[in-house]
């Protein structure tokens, strides 16, 4: 998941011109103890009959495809004691009219498959041939992860939990064509990325990481990842119509409902990112909601015919988290809380798909939804599903807490905050980062207030009591948020968490700057051809040689041509499927236009610096050279930082 951030494209859009914002100021602070206690019983749950899980997917799913604008679904509820309902919803083809159907319909599940490769990781360490503590170069064969921090190697169980510390970065991971794919072992090792941290100190997500961990199932069962996969994953739990082979099984593609977005009023097919480099994070995945159904029901019943219950134990269990008092991962699995009761989870999205598992382990249930199309904000709404799912089948009374002694002033955690996944990527992905970051304030009372994505879902103000130093609750909920004393905001998602930005890189800033720069450019672009020809319509010489104002006119042409470049490719959800192939003539122009913009800004930082010391043009002629200068190189720094430039 730019992931993550894949969703918020449309957002970039106004955001890139938008006009400066206030940044909350931060204050002083003082000291703390609480004493939490819990609320009231919790409402006894409602049986999962089949009846009522029918009840259920028919209100819910149905209303999703209408409010979404979706074409079809299919989605699926499984007890620990043999129950199994599954059922499809609306189309899974727009032009053929074909409805889905939840034992023959084929989705497109993405990321949900990492469950599948951390299932297969956990069957090999059951035999003794992957030791989840060891150094993951022990097992390498072509290649071998950098050694950029000795005596801190990267271990299987740092993939597993998105620890391991790698930089992100999804440009180029898709396929146009199985193909075109490369070698699961060749990709990973020609496109290694940095390492950014040390492993084992923060959870963030990894794409690579899962793609290593699935190249170690190869190296060490001796068999192609989706071979290994089919064999002992898909074939003893009979998921008949699931594959992560590239080409996939005929039958399977036969099945395939195509992936859709909205242009306008029609629904559009999307092509072009159903393939990738690394089938073990998510590209290739293929299955329908029943065969999903069987390996919830594995999970949910100690391992079934394909681990042991401890492995079970393992994957589903908190092995790291960001803070304490907030979500964290399991291996493979991520914890999630609705009403303070703990939910194991994962989600998917490619263009054209977005699906969700998600487990609540102490009560035995498991529900799983699939969609073909993204919709108006699709990818995020799965969480409404899910949180509706365990207020019927699994609800909790929300945990509450009431503080006594003194706590720090919650001013002191005022500020702005982005995606620490952002921040770790080194393609265009980091401009997620710009349009996705949260604003936190502070209240009375000991109280903040929030508005952004600072939880699943879609970003809204949110309100919050500190419960301990640096712990918040959400007032009247559940949720809670953790500020740690390094700048790392921890929340809801134990692999997104966000960090503090200083004054100079906050959004507010940096857009109000680029608003700034671009409107002198503009401004300049449109304006030096209309004041040359006045001036030749009139007569006047301008003191200068004749081609010194080029280079400031070009700069201000280009870099306007780059910021334009970068709003058309948001604007369109198309350009996200040339994003993940790695180019287009569009994406080309991104990264183009402002190293261009770069090389005319030093010709006019050249021409400003001689027309001052030899004063050619008037006054005013120069300090609109100085002007238009200063906003070029503004622009260009604001480009830098969001890997726009080089």
């Amino acid at each position: 998941m730019l992931l993550a951030r894949k969703s918020s494209g449309r957002r970039a859009l106004a955001g890139l011109l938008a006009a400066l914002a206030l940044w909350p100021p931060a204050s002083a602070a003082s000291a703390a103890t609480v004493t939490p206690t819990l609320t009231a019983t919790a409402p006894a749950p409602e049986p999962v009959t089949a009846e009522a899980a029918w009840a259920f997917l028919d209100e819910h799913v149905t209303a999703q495809l209408a409010e979404l604008r979706i074409p079809g679904a299919a989605a699926a509820v499984v007890t620990d004691d043999g129950h199994v309902v599954a059922r499809g919803y609306g189309v899974a083809d727009v032009k053929s009219g074909r409805p889905v159907s939840a034992e023959r319909t084929v989705f497109a599940p993405a990321s949900v498959v990492k469950l599948v490769t951390a299932t297969a990781v956990m069957q090999l360490v059951e035999r003794g041939r992957i030791d989840l503590d060891a150094d993951v170069n022990d097992y390498l064969t072509d290649f071998k992860v950098a050694d950029a921090y000795p005596g801190r190697p990267v271990t299987t169980a740092h993939l597993l939990t998105h620890t391991a510390g790698f930089a992100a970065g999804d440009y180029g991971t898709g396929a146009a064509s199985p193909e075109q794919a490369l070698p699961l072992g060749e990709y990973l090792a020609g496109h290694q990325p940095r390492r950014i941290r040390p492993p084992g100190t923060r959870a963030v997500y990894s794409n690579y990481g899962m793609g290593l961990a699935g190249h170690l199932v190869e190296l060490r069962s001796g068999m192609p990842f989706h071979r290994y996969v089919a064999e002992h994953v898909f074939r003893p739990l009979g998921m008949s119509h699931s594959s992560v082979a590239q080409p996939e099984p005929r039958h399977i593609a036969a099945a395939l409902a195509p992936g859709h977005r909205l242009a306008g009023d029609r629904q559009v097919p999307v092509t072009g990112a159903l393939y990738g480099h690394m089938p073990p994070h998510g590209a290739g995945f293929r299955s329908t909601a029943t065969d999903m159904a069987a390996f919830m029901r594995a999970h949910l019943t100690g391992g079934g015919p394909i681990l042991r219950p401890e492995s079970v134990r393992l994957m589903q269990g908190r092995r790291f988290g960001n803070a304490e008092g907030t979500p964290g991962m399991g291996y493979g699995f991520q914890e999630y809380s609705r009403n303070g009761r703990r939910l194991v989870v994962h989600r998917g999205n490619i263009p054209g798909y977005f699906a969700i598992l998600a487990l609540v382990p102490d009560r035995g249930i498991g529900i799983y939804a699939s969609y073909n199309g993204s919709g108006v904000g699709g990818p995020e709404s799965v969480w409404k599903l899910v949180n509706a799912f365990a207020d019927r089948f699994a609800p909790a009374a929300p945990p509450a807490a009431t503080p006594s002694g003194p706590l720090p002033d919650p001013a002191r955690y005022a500020g702005n905050y982005r995606p620490a996944q952002a921040a770790d990527t080194d393609d265009l992905g980091r401009l997620a980062g710009l349009t996705g970051a949260v604003t936190v304030s502070a209240g009375g009372g000991g109280t903040l207030t929030t508005t952004g994505a600072v939880t699943h879902g879609t970003p809204e103000t949110r309100h919050w009591t500190q419960v301990s130093p640096g712990l918040f609750q959400e007032k009247g909920g559940y949720r809670r948020l953790s500020f740690g004393e390094d700048g790392l905001l921890a929340g809801e998602n134990p692999i997104g968490p966000l960090e503090r930005l200083s004054w100079h890189q906050s959004p507010p800033v940096q857009l109000g700057l680029l608003g700034g720069a671009l409107a002198v450019l503009l401004l300049s672009a449109l304006g030096w051809p209309v004041a040359s020809a006045v001036r030749r319509i009139r007569g006047r010489t301008v003191k200068a040689p004749r081609l010194a104002a080029l280079p400031g006119w070009a700069t201000a042409v280009l870099a306007v041509a780059s910021a334009g470049t970068v709003v058309a490719t948001f604007a369109d959800q198309s350009n996200l499927t040339a994003f993940f192939l790695g180019g287009s003539p569009l994406l080309t122009a991104v990264h183009t236009l402002p190293v261009l913009a770069a090389v005319t800004t030093c010709a006019t930082l050249a021409a400003t610096a001689l027309a001052w010391r030899r004063r050619w043009w008037s006054l005013a002629g120069r300090v609109h050279h100085t002007g238009v200068a200063l906003a070029a190189v503004a622009y260009l720094a604001v480009a830098a930082s969001y890997n726009l430039l080089g």
